[in-house]
């Protein structure tokens, strides 16, 4: 009778409209150790602009750009996990949410996008603290093995950086007002 009864129910599940027309949940966009990284995912980082689109970037581009990021941070970020996350502080996030929400036209928009994607402030300070113990653990490791002379600063800046900007028409401003965006994901 118990056989008859988990056959009827097992008949039951796979014959209803919901499991037989196989709906789509979600989609990976990359696999990281097992790790699954879903196109929602990748939706809440465009949407939330918590990547800056470069200018002219077709969408494609920024959307790899945006899978490659989130596969470096996971990859990163296993190694704060296991080293051990730097502090942050609550005035760093604070200041990244702020360059978060000024991409917006304004901060309405950014939280009707909140609401669009599904997340919550607080989650995304969790996403912006994350991003930032990854780029000090970066700095920390990585940072005293690297030495850049002034004088290749200065040639970077006079025969790429300048002419590039200059060529998009953007200003230049002096290399004593320039400093290095990081971009470790997000």
């Amino acid at each position: 009778m118990s056989r008859l009864l988990v056959a009827f129910g097992l008949a039951v599940l796979l014959l209803s409209p919901s499991t037989a027309r196989g709906e789509i949940i979600d989609r990976v966009a990359a696999v990281v150790d097992r790790q699954v990284v879903t196109l929602s995912e990748v939706n809440q980082i465009v949407e939330l602009r918590l990547i800056a689109r470069r200018d002219g970037e077709a969408e494609a581009e920024y959307r790899r750009r945006v899978v490659d990021a989130l596969v470096a941070h996971l990859l990163r970020y296993r190694d704060v996990e296991r080293f051990g996350a730097p502090d942050v502080s609550a005035d760093a996030i604070e200041a990244r949410l702020r360059e978060i929400v000024a991409r917006f036209p304004s901060e309405e928009d950014f939280a009707e996008t909140l609401v669009r994607v599904e997340m919550s402030l607080d989650e995304v300070r969790n996403l912006i603290k994350r991003q930032l113990q990854v780029a000090a653990y970066v700095d920390e490791r990585f940072a005293p093995m690297i030495f850049v002379s002034l004088a290749e600063i200065e040639e970077y800046y006079r025969n790429v950086w300048a002419p590039q900007r200059r060529s998009r028409v953007l200003p230049v401003p002096p290399l004593g007002e320039v400093r290095q965006a990081s971009e470790i994901y997000y």
